[in-house]
């Protein structure tokens, strides 16, 4: 799988720590911050963009778009993003548009191109792209919590009981590509929701 380039910056104390490997402008640039936790800061190898699973129940991970970089806490973060998502991550709708998604964690073995050691994440927002203008009233835009413009866009995630509509033609791919009905369900229990693409990300370290 194709990986693309990603440049985070970890602000600390004012000083920027940051890979040189990317020049240019960054498509979309998130900003936030950690939470406070028991984790080193010597375990920590990067923050990475865990694509999800537009085909199977396997959900983020399918692809990763990674570098590593030095975190001191307590720190804010900017993640510029320079290049659009790796290819076989987009679903696609009905339509002919298609929709990649993605979620911001951190990990320990940043320079690998699918990421085992996940340390922690930001629980509620996804990072969207999308190849064209996505129309309002279709399905692609209630997938999406409504209509964007094309590129990187910030979305909300919000955690259901249950799929809701807008999620039945990732839920039929899932089981046209071979795994169970109540593992695809199970796995697009979720809607996205707009939100602001300058809204602060918050990622939550996990207990070592």
């Amino acid at each position: 799988m194709r990986t693309a380039i990603l440049t985070a910056t970890v602000l600390a104390a004012c000083d920027p720590l940051a890979s040189r490997d990317y020049v240019g402008e960054p498509l979309i640039t998130l900003q936030g911050t950690f939470a406070t936790s028991a984790a080193s800061s010597s375990d920590l190898g990067g923050v990475a963009l865990m694509w999800q699973d537009p085909d199977g129940a396997g959900g983020p991970g399918a692809a990763a778009t990674a570098v590593p970089v030095a975190i001191e806490f307590p720190a804010s973060f900017s993640i510029a993003v320079p290049a659009p998502p790796p290819d076989g991550v987009a679903l696609a709708f009905g339509d002919g548009s298609t929709v990649a998604e993605a979620y911001i964690y951190v990990v320990r073995d940043a320079t690998s191109s699918h990421p085992t050691k996940l340390l922690g994440t930001d629980r509620t927002h996804a990072l969207i792209y999308a190849a064209t203008d996505i129309a309002d009233g279709t399905d692609a835009a209630a997938y999406l919590g409504g209509p964007v413009t094309a590129g990187f866009h910030l979305r909300r995630f919000v955690a259901m009981d249950a799929p809701p509509p807008a999620q039945t033609a990732a839920i039929q791919r899932c089981v046209a590509h071979g795994s169970s009905g109540p593992a695809c369900t199970a796995r697009r229990a979720y809607q996205l929701a707009a939100t602001g693409d300058d809204e602060p990300l918050r990622v939550v370290l996990w207990p070592p």
